[in-house]
């Protein structure tokens, strides 16, 4: 009987040193100086509390600064939920403006803090084929929504030996379209070793397969965001 009523005590003393660590736990963003309730380690905000100062935050805590997912809001009104790392907007998150007329409601991805785009990236490479050895992606933020491909090559339009026969350049033979459009296709082949397709009025996203000289080689690519885009492909033709 002893024991159990020391067992009690010892767990009531756990419970109460528990709860008052968490009162005093650190928030160390100045904007967060206030009142914390939550999870608690080595003095510092750690795992899931919500903090109430000149701003107020509720989510995810590492060593004292908001860290995973969680809600911040401003003492203006705007409020950002989404992703933090060390107490920055890092990852996908919705940021919600409180404004007179209209809220505004920005969706996406941020990097440290900033805002970087409504995808976390605004290409993708989904596959290739060996000859396939390089896809480089340049964007242009303007009204224009194009795409112009080039598809280059190490020995097209030259000759293997000299006075031997011409090496054709290779060509895009078939486009597979997945997701988006275009409103027209330009074909550009007077480069030395590079042939130019020019996609124009395209709506994005953008995801296409691209065949090369009847079905030997093949990319598929995906272009996100709108604007002009420049796509360069390397092969080994």
């Amino acid at each position: 009987m002893q024991f159990k009523h020391f067992f009690i005590a010892a767990s009531f003393a756990g419970l109460l040193s528990t709860t008052c660590s968490a009162q005093d736990c650190a928030v160390t963003l100045p904007s967060l100086n206030g009142k914390y309730e939550g999870e608690c380690k080595n003095g510092k905000a750690e795992g899931m509390g919500k903090v109430a100062g000149e701003d107020s935050y509720e989510g995810m805590f590492k060593a004292g600064l908001p860290d995973g997912k969680g809600k911040y809001t401003w003492k203006n009104g705007d409020s950002y939920d989404g992703q933090w790392t060390k107490g920055l907007k890092n990852g996908d998150g919705v940021m919600l403006y409180k404004l007179a007329d209209k809220d505004s409601i920005v969706t996406g991805f941020w990097k440290k803090d900033k805002y970087t785009g409504l995808y976390e990236k605004p290409f993708m490479i989904y596959r290739n084929t060996i000859k396939v050895t390089g896809i480089a992606f340049q964007h242009q933020n303007n009204t224009k929504n194009q795409v112009e491909l080039f598809l280059n090559s190490e020995t097209g339009g030259g000759s293997p030996t000299t006075g031997g026969p011409t090496v054709p350049k290779p060509e895009i033979t078939d486009i597979q379209i997945i997701t988006g459009t275009y409103q027209q296709k330009k074909v550009n082949d007077s480069y030395a070793k590079k042939i130019g397709y020019l996609f124009e009025e395209v709506t994005f996203p953008f995801r296409a397969v691209y065949t090369i000289n009847n079905g030997t080689d093949m990319f598929e690519i995906a272009i996100f965001e709108s604007g002009r885009w420049t796509v360069e492909v390397r092969t080994s033709y």
